[in-house]
């Protein structure tokens, strides 16, 4: 077992300029066109390495200069320590993934689903304002890693393309049953007072048999990364197949018993910041990582969900102080008047000019940014009002109707999003190990 970081790199995604085959198009021209006539009987190293292709998946090929590119592009954003063995390590791996993104791709364009040039737009204007770069910086960054956009653009495209394709083709062929529900809830009641793990994961797949070694060796050498000190997230968002690979690997918190037995076992067994070695289930290979540990169910007050009803009087941006004052003291007594959440709708059809609406599963926390709605609202029973606030919008009444969470517990419609979530995941495995299966992928030696 060993000490790895937690901190994340984001996959460095690219803007969309041009599509990959005529990006690359261009660049042969452009290399072609600074040679002599001699030179061009007899192609360069770097003209043969554009022109030799490593992979075909189905009519698309896979050349030595892009996967040579993806390899330093991997190895910056994720701080590796370069050198020739790294590179050689990396590359099968790597081949991999653009083998399957170039099947997303494919499929995406199969069912209309593409990603356009907004779509690349808008995911790189995140990245920038989520690492703290200025607007065009991205694009400043791969020029000093000395790699071409459109090699982080093909990684974008594809993942894109995949996300369209998991809302529209694998969701709707996923439910949640209520019965689904009502078993998971009993299990996390029986589990109050245990141990609660947060986890990260990097996953390897094994889609056939005779891939297990190979797999295995992947495993094996971002495992040496992390004994070199390669942050955990940075390896999982460039290296993990699974569907927390763009998240650093973070799985959230997991009770015990929520994976497979062998997996259980190893999470058990390490200590916060402490990763496993690579284990073996019935889907592939799997690098654990333990975030934090904590009781589970324990109160945490903030977390609590509230389901509200506000009567608000309207009040324009400019207004005065007097009247301000004036619309207060008309809101104060439909506060003592409140006997049951409801009756906030029944005294906005009263009054002149008020409206009221539904609030629901509002986060005690999220409460903090009006410091008189945090202090009284929580401490409500249930039917009461609080107020009158003072808000952007006027004067505000709020009365609380029920509130979720308050034991620690998640709620119904948490528990089902979980669930949701790992029938998605399973499902995405499987539409993607269709996808290769159905496949012509040749590698070229």
């Amino acid at each position: 077992m060993t000490v790895a970081a937690t901190d994340p790199l984001p996959i460095m995604p690219a803007i969309l300029i041009r599509s990959a085959s005529s990006a690359l198009a261009c660049a042969l021209g452009a290399t072609i066109l600074g040679l002599s006539v001699a030179s061009a009987i007899a192609p360069s190293p770097a003209v043969a390495q554009v022109l030799r292709v490593l992979a075909r998946v189905n009519d698309d090929a896979i050349s030595d200069f892009e996967l040579q590119q993806r390899v330093v592009l991997a190895i910056r954003s994720t701080g590796l320590q370069d050198s020739p063995d790294l590179r050689q390590r990396l590359a099968p791996q790597l081949l991999r993934q653009m083998v399957d993104e170039k099947l997303q791709v494919q499929e995406g364009k199969r069912l209309g689903l593409r990603a356009t040039d907004v779509e690349i737009q808008q995911r790189v204007s995140e990245l920038e304002r989520a690492s703290g770069l200025a607007r065009g910086q991205f694009v400043q960054l791969m020029g000093q890693m000395g790699v071409p956009v459109y090699i982080a653009h093909q990684q974008m495209e594809a993942a894109i393309s995949w996300n369209k394709i998991v809302r529209r083709r694998v969701r709707p062929t996923v439910d949640v049953s209520e019965t689904e529900i009502d078993d998971a809830l009993a299990r996390v009641r029986a589990d109050v007072g245990k141990p609660e793990t947060r986890i990260a994961e990097i996953f390897i797949p094994i889609d056939r048999a005779e891939q297990a070694d190979e797999s295995k060796r992947s495993a094996d050498r971002l495992v040496e990364q992390l004994r070199r000190g390669v942050p955990f997230g940075a390896l999982a968002q460039q290296f993990s197949q699974g569907a927390t690979a763009s998240a650093g690997g973070d799985v959230g918190y997991i009770l015990p018993g929520a994976l497979e037995p062998a997996l259980d076992r190893a999470v058990q067994s390490l200590q916060p910041r402490q990763h496993s070695e690579p284990i073996r289930s019935a889907a592939g290979w799997h690098i654990l990582y333990v975030i934090d540990r904590r009781p589970f169910a324990a109160a945490r007050p903030d977390d609590t969900r509230l389901n509200l009803v506000q009567l608000t009087l309207s009040l324009p941006l400019n207004a005065s102080p007097d009247e301000a004052q004036r619309a207060m003291a008309q809101a104060q007594p439909i506060v003592a008047g409140v006997r049951q959440c409801a009756d906030l709708h029944a005294r906005a059809r009263e009054l002149k000019g008020a409206t009221s609406g539904d609030l629901n599963g509002v986060r005690v926390g999220d409460l903090a940014g009006n410091r008189d709605m945090y202090g009284s609202i929580p401490r409500l029973n249930i039917g009461q009002a609080a107020g009158p606030f003072r808000v952007a919008e006027g004067v505000q009444v709020v009365s609380l109707c029920s509130r979720d969470g308050a034991d620690g517990l998640p709620t119904r419609d948490a528990l089902g999003q979980q669930i949701l979530a790992q029938k998605m995941e399973a499902a995405g495995r499987r539409y993607m190990r269709n996808l290769r299966r159905t496949a012509t992928i040749e590698l070229k030696s």
